[in-house]
């Protein structure tokens, strides 16, 4: 069949294609729904492109659980054929991640990078495409790729990605549905009516291609009928094979058949020629998933089982890939094989860290622990707990985790049962239940306290130290952590040093104590020095949610926030790195770098699994940069914020939300609700003394009633602000970078002071605070206060066409690029169009952060009491 209407998409993928050549790498997401035509066009562009580029294949699979780098250890298949390929199989993951760039880059020619269907990828392949896409502009490649755009759930991994790899270097290429007129020239010759071929497909190439090809005169009324009608032409021995093929998804090796059914050349060449499958080199495969799903639908179910099990035994011999082996085991219903690799596919797959994939074969093998021993079964659970806390899946690893201590104490075994409480102590404190978290590790103290001193016992303790310093309970956060440190040396554990250093790093700047500083440093360094990756992305996030909070030297989060994205990036500490990114985007959020703070934000809320911890700075910094520019969705950012935090009990926590809500109640002018945001955060506070969260909750309680007695030892620009130093304040924010902050303290001085503020206010696309200083202006009787920008600059600021910002008001109230088509009268692929137009004019990679821009910069009004909650 031709490939219709897709010259635009080929001449894109061409135009990228030169310029990975001769400047900077690329990366095309090619994406439409099953059956749209994604691997056609892309296997069009290859052939075209076969003289000009290398062409390296990976594809992913739809098994169960995906296999564990299966589409990059495809790649280095293709490359070590190669003469001289420096790059071998067996690498460990950063290694291999890095020998595939060198691989891609200068001197090296210009290679096209194909990783097919990454909607089945697995979280270490994600984690290679993340890799190579933040450096592709240093190679000479061309990253295609494919993927179902219309499968991906709101929580699906693969989006993660794609908001994390946009700018100049990334295009996305939307493979459309044909149109009728592609269908009717498809349709002649076929004495089908096109018009119902069309109605039935949606203009789907591969729907379409079945239905055409259907040996009846009648249209079958799905697509299934379609490719089953032809599997019914074929011999017993072509349908024998087809249905073997669709058993095994992806591509079915010649030995294999060969070993089930003997020789099947001529029956497999009919099944080819009857349009159902094609060859790849020495394998078999469905010409599509959807035929093949269409076909394995068809075999009974004792069938099947018994020829999953036939499979299972070959491929048991051959010591395939283990995911392949719990897929047909699980399928074969072989209980015995699948307690058997389905833990072992956990352990590899957890080592490749793709810790997401462990988790989905240890709850495979879980489905059938109660034919394991009572030790087995604890194992196994705790196993799934483990990896469960890794992906910040905290129900099912509180879960799992108290199964497990059950089977421990039953079996008497104290050291098991200490590993686990300990365990348990983490998704407690990320789940804000700290006050369980510190029962539990302080049980587990007691429990290995009855034992012979150990590296676990100095791990414990460090637990506990890092309990105490999140609480701020320094004096206790300094002495187990003292307590670890001893133990570490006398074991000589570096992981317990670094962990332990960091505790008593933090606790000590917590405290205003500057020394902390230089130990949290020595932390990072401990961990560096040791290759204790879990424990150097902590110490950079503590170095990094330290510097911002509390506001140190600019140079510090300069330093660190890059230094420790980097390394989170290349070393996959993805709790650390998104913990990082949050605070990052507090960074920008200080700097008066609003939009890049709120891009951050969205993107970390939409599309991360986040733990407490990290969800909350993030929640904060879109609620503030959403208040400050007077956009809509504040309060419901603000309420889920102080519903998380209040459990925990932290200030840390608590503090940031009720800030914002003090903040946010003073534009509106309700003192009462000023009053009570404060008192809550200042009630969490308790004997606390944090200089910087005391000084902003004291100075939004002493708006509201400045009577209050204000804390002792508070931050110096809010003592300065409370005083009524309004231009003492004003240096010292400006010091501190703080725009912002400064444009707040200059807006309680003079006419001088205040036109000052709205200057600042006004390059920051602040809202409220703006129109307070206005009408403080007004109130003074000063004359000619400038109106800010010029009304078709302040209306349309992004230089959007009418037409754009028509699209851009009616995305503001939900409308889909189908509903708009129908409302303007023009085609969703125009729709396609405007949007991309917008997103690119706004410099941002959603509809979400499109209708936040839209607010921001007032080309669209908020309607008076309506809440949009984009990001939610």
């Amino acid at each position: 069949m031709d490939l219709l209407e897709r010259q635009t998409e080929l001449e894109e993928l061409a135009r990228l294609l030169r310029e990975a050549g001769a400047s900077a790498g690329k990366i095309a997401f090619v994406c439409g729904e099953a059956g749209a035509g994604k691997s056609e066009l892309v296997e069009q562009f290859a052939r075209q492109a076969a003289g000009a580029a290398r062409v390296f294949w990976g594809y992913s699979d739809a098994l169960q659980t995906s296999r564990v780098l299966g589409p990059v250890n495809e790649l280095v298949t293709g490359i070590a054929l190669l003469p001289g390929a420096p790059i071998e199989l067996g690498l460990a993951r950063d290694q291999l991640f890095s020998r595939l760039f060198e691989w891609f880059s200068p001197p090296n020619p210009v290679s096209i990078v194909v990783l097919e269907d990454l909607h089945w990828a697995d979280e270490a392949t994600l984690d290679f495409v993340r890799f190579l896409g933040r450096r592709i502009q240093r190679t000479r490649c061309l990253l295609i790729a494919t993927f179902r755009d219309d499968e991906l759930a709101p929580t699906h991994p693969l989006r993660s990605v794609l908001g994390e790899l946009t700018g100049q270097h990334t295009a996305r290429i939307p493979v459309p549905a044909l149109s009728f007129n592609a269908v009717e020239q498809l349709a002649q010759g076929t004495l089908r009516n096109a018009r119902e071929v069309f109605q039935l497909t949606g203009g789907n190439p591969f729907f379409v291609r079945e239905l055409l090809s259907a040996p009846t005169h009648a249209v079958p009324q799905t697509v299934r009928d379609a490719v089953l009608a032809r599997l019914m032409q074929c011999s017993p021995r072509a349908r024998e094979v087809a249905e073997l093929v669709s058993l095994l998804p992806g591509r079915t090796e010649s030995w294999l058949t060969r070993t089930i059914l003997n020789d099947i050349g001529a029956a497999a060449d009919e099944a080819v020629a009857r349009g159902l499958l094609r060859y790849h080199d020495e394998t078999l495969a469905f010409r599509h998933e959807l035929g093949r799903l269409a076909v394995e639908s068809t075999i009974p179910r004792s069938r099947a089982q018994a020829l999953h099990q036939s499979i299972l035994r070959n491929l048991i011999e051959r010591d395939a890939d283990l995911s392949h082996l719990v897929h047909h085991a699980s399928l074969a219903q072989d209980v015995k094989a699948l307690i058997e690799y389905a833990p072992r596919a956990a352990e590899q797959a957890a080592r490749a860290g793709a810790h997401r994939e462990a988790v989905l074969h240890l709850a495979t093998a879980l489905r059938h622990v109660d034919s394991l021993s009572a030790p087995e079964r604890a194992r196994l659970f705790e196993l799934h707990a483990t990896e469960c806390e890794i992906t910040n899946q905290v129900s099912a690893s509180l879960d799992s985790g108290t199964r497990a201590l059950a089977l421990w104490r039953e079996l008497g075994n104290v050291a098991a049962q200490a590993r686990v409480l300990l365990l348990l102590g983490r998704p407690c404190w990320k789940s804000g239940q700290t006050a369980l978290a510190d029962r539990h590790v302080a049980e587990g103290i007691a429990l290995l306290e009855t034992l012979p001193q150990s590296r676990e016992l100095a791990m414990a303790y460090s637990a506990r130290s890092q309990l105490a310093m999140t609480s701020q309970r320094i004096e206790e956060a300094l002495e187990f952590g003292q307590r670890a440190l001893d133990l570490a040396a006398k074991f000589g554990d570096y992981g317990v040093r670094a962990h332990a250093l960091n505790n008593i790093g933090a606790a000590l700047l917590r405290s205003g104590n500057d020394a902390g500083l230089a130990t949290l440093e020595q932390s990072l360094a401990v961990a560096l020095e040791h290759n204790l990756q879990e424990h150097a992305g902590r110490a950079y996030a503590n170095l990094v949610s330290s510097s911002v909070r509390l506001r140190l030297p600019s140079s510090l989060a300069e330093r660190y926030i890059p230094e420790g994205l980097e390394y989170c990036d290349v070393h996959e500490v993805q709790t650390h790195l998104s913990y990082i990114r949050a605070y990052s985007a507090h960074c920008d959020l200080n700097k008066g770098q609003w939009d890049k703070a709120a891009r951050v934000a969205v993107e970390l809320i939409e599309h991360h699994a986040l733990a407490i911890s990290q969800r909350i700075p993030a929640m904060v910094v879109l609620a503030i940069v959403r208040a400050r520019r007077g956009d809509p969705g504040v309060d419901l950012l603000l309420d889920e914020a102080m519903q998380l935090a209040l459990p925990t009990g932290e200030l840390q926590r608590i503090g940031p939300v009720a800030a914002t809500r003090a903040e946010v109640a003073w534009y509106r002018g309700d003192m009462k609700r000023v009053a009570a945001a404060a008192a809550t955060g200042l009630q969490a506070a308790g004997r606390v003394r944090d200089r910087w969260f005391l000084g902003e909750l004291a100075y939004w309680a002493h708006r509201a009633n400045p009577s209050l007695e204000v804390p002792a030892n508070i931050a110096e620009p809010y003592a300065l602000m409370i005083a009524g130093d309004w231009e003492g304040a004003a240096a010292a924010w400006q010091q501190l970078g703080a725009p912002y902050e400064r444009a707040l303290a200059l807006a309680d001085g003079p006419e001088e002071a205040l036109l000052e503020s709205l200057a600042i206010l006004e390059r920051l696309g602040a809202g409220p605070l703006t129109a307070i200083v206005r009408q403080r202006l007004r109130e003074l009787g000063v004359r000619g206060i400038p109106r800010g920008p010029r009304a078709s600059t302040r209306d349309n600021p992004a230089g959007l066409t009418s037409r754009e910002v028509q699209v851009l008001s009616l995305l503001v109230h939900g409308h889909t690029n189908t509903e708009l088509a129908h409302r303007l009268h023009v085609s969703a692929k125009t729709i396609d169009h405007h949007v991309s137009s917008i997103l690119e004019k706004l410099e941002v990679r959603s509809r979400t952060e499109a209708v936040a821009a839209a607010f921001g910069l007032g080309i669209v009004k908020a309607v008076k009491g309506q809440a949009h909650n984009t990001a939610g």
